[in-house]
Order: structure tokens, then sequence, then C-alpha cells
């Protein structure tokens, strides 16, 4: 009588094969999805950041004079890239404690204190932010 050999896989062998096939399968997805994810996000930061020093570059050819009464704004919306922003600029005055309390203090100049937040998706959500100093007399710094 003769002895029938049986080749092939046992059902235990294809379901751990699955399994393991599965979890590579997974693990590269999740690693596609987060890649695509930061890079929209630096393409995001990207466009905040130029925006921004679109932003400072109009405070600068404002000169100081003109800060406080030109460039404050609250959430202005802004669509860059088909995406949802909004930008906030504040100017803040500072005085230099070092020459006494302003209007007296003349002889180190009182500084302006420009800020420029940007946030994607709703106002609260800043992701990216730029501050400058600018005075009358030292014109502005970083």
């Amino acid at each position: 009588m003769q002895v029938q050999t049986q080749t092939g896989f046992t059902l235990v062998e294809v379901l751990v094969s699955a399994t393991l096939l599965a979890i590579i399968v997974l693990g590269t997805f999740q690693y596609f999805v987060v890649s695509r994810w930061e890079v929209e996000r630096g393409i995001r930061s990207q466009l905040a950041w130029a925006n921004m020093a679109s932003r400072m570059e109009k405070a600068i050819e404002l000169g100081y004079e003109s800060l406080q009464d030109s460039m404050p704004e609250n959430s202005v919306s802004l669509v860059l890239n088909g995406i949802q922003g909004y930008r906030t600029t504040l100017v803040t005055p500072v005085d230099d404690t070092a020459d006494g309390l302003a209007p007296t203090d003349t002889s180190t100049p009182d500084y302006l204190q420009v800020t420029i937040k940007f946030a994607w998706f709703n106002p609260t959500n800043i992701s990216d932010s730029i501050s400058c100093s600018f005075s009358a007399e030292r014109s502005w710094d970083y």
C-alpha cells in the first residue's frame, strides 16, 4: 500500500502569515499617513512665515510713527493655498524703565513691540508667531 504525502500549508500557517502581512501593511500605511501629515504641516508653516514676513515688511515700510494706527488687527481671515488661516498683529508700547517713565524719558527711546501670530483652521490654534521691536531712534530689531 502506498502512503500519500500531502503538500501545502496548514490553516494555522496561513493564518499566521496573513496576520504578519497585515501588521506589516498597516505599519507601512501608518508611516505614509504620518509622513503626509508632516509634509502638510511644513507647507502650512512656510505659508504662515511668508505671510508674517510680508506683514513685518509692511511694518518696516510704515515706520515707527504709523505703527500703532496702521498695524493692529485681530484674527483677520485669510485663505492660503485653499486653507483657512487667521492672522493677528499686536502693537504693544514698551517703556524703557532704565531712563524713567514716559513722557519725561528722552535719553533712551521707548519701543513698540510688534507681534504677528498666525493660526490655522480656527483663531485660537496659533501655530507660528514672530516678534519685532521698533523704536524711533534705533529703527527695528528682532
